[in-house]
């Protein structure tokens, strides 16, 4: 499996959320770590990981994509609005 992991960055992004005592920073680190561990045992590659965070962060970044996601997460959903 090929990995990516930069400890550097991770040491960085720990050091500056420590300094910062802001705990919806926290929280959100605590969940992408544990939604991520979560999809990994479920079988998603960390390409497919990576891909998703990715889109999460375009659409922060450029909001008029909202769109576009709206429109890909219906296509995992029934006419009833249930995820398959």
């Amino acid at each position: 499996m090929a990995t990516n992991f930069d400890l550097t960055t991770l040491e960085n992004l720990l050091q500056r959320l420590e300094k910062g005592n802001n705990t919806e920073l926290n929280s959100i680190v605590n969940d992408l770590i544990m939604t991520s561990k979560k999809a990994g045992e479920a079988g998603f590659t960390l390409d497919e990981i990576a891909n998703l965070c990715t889109m999460g962060f375009i659409v922060s970044q450029e909001p008029e994509l909202q769109s576009f996601i709206t429109y890909l997460i219906s296509r995992l959903q029934d006419d009833d609005g249930v995820f398959n």
